[in-house]
């Protein structure tokens, strides 16, 4: 670590995941620190792969002088998401080119936002750990989540794939079974088997099934960033708020 240390690398003064390292099973040491990326990291994020969210993990691993006792690509999705941002910053810097339509005049403009202005959120470990375990309202069982990770993105667009191939004849969403199967822990404290849990989710009541998916979408935004951004539109002058998302912009700058 010391020799990597002494490289000339970018390092920022550090980083501290948004979680606190709180919600592993192992102990995580919170601080983090990030060094740029390199010319063979960006050739290893343009290799093809059929699992997206593992070559950025791995990556932001490499770039981490310190390895966390969790692998990035186990980390819960807030935390790998704010570690993505904290590396493009380092890697070139934290202005952010988007194009968005203004409200008020409809116009079409370019704005400059900064990365380091984006809020983190406040962690509440007792909110994190009550959304994660959930009584549904009619069947009245007990659930245990799993929060997102970027192994169970992955996971879940191989299981659409599969259930696309097996039921193929199926008119359903095999997205929303994939999320479910990857997503519930055990039932009534009892871990189910794969073929036994798609049988029960298969039959869960309807509300059941949306209450899931909306404490699921709480947990996994309990942790991370708050992904909201705001910019002056060029022609009018109105605030436009709008949301981050992911664009050509985050690795391949054209302001450089």
């Amino acid at each position: 670590m010391e020799m990597e240390r002494q490289e000339n690398y970018t390092i920022m003064e550090g980083y501290e995941l948004p979680s606190k390292g709180l919600i592993y099973d192992k102990k995580v040491n919170p601080h983090v620190e990030l060094r740029s990326m390199t010319a063979r990291d960006e050739m290893k994020r343009l290799s093809p792969s059929s699992t997206p969210f593992k070559t950025l993990a791995d990556i932001i691993e490499g770039c981490l002088i310190e390895k966390p006792a969790v692998h990035v690509y186990d980390m819960a999705i807030g935390d790998y998401e704010y570690l993505l941002h904290k590396l493009r910053i380092v890697t070139y810097g934290d202005e952010y080119k988007v194009e968005l339509q203004c409200p008020f005049c409809g116009e079409t403009f370019d704005a400059i936002t900064h990365l380091e202005d984006i809020a983190v959120k406040d962690f509440d470990q007792e909110k994190f750990e009550k959304l994660r375990n959930l009584k549904l309202p009619k069947s009245g069982d007990d659930i245990v989540l799993k929060f997102q990770t970027p192994h169970i993105l992955d996971e879940i667009d191989s299981k659409t794939r599969e259930y696309k191939r097996k039921y193929k004849d199926a008119s359903i969403s095999f997205d929303l079974l994939a999320i479910l199967i990857c997503s519930i822990e055990s039932v009534n404290g009892v871990e189910y088997a794969e073929y036994d849990l798609e049988n029960y989710i298969n039959k869960l009541p309807a509300m059941d099934m949306t209450k899931i998916i909306n404490t699921l979408d709480e947990l996994n935004k309990c942790v991370g960033i708050e992904n909201e951004l705001q910019v002056t539109c060029k022609h009018c002058g109105g605030d436009v708020n709008t949301f981050f998302r992911f664009g050509t912009e985050f690795f391949r700058p054209s302001t450089i």
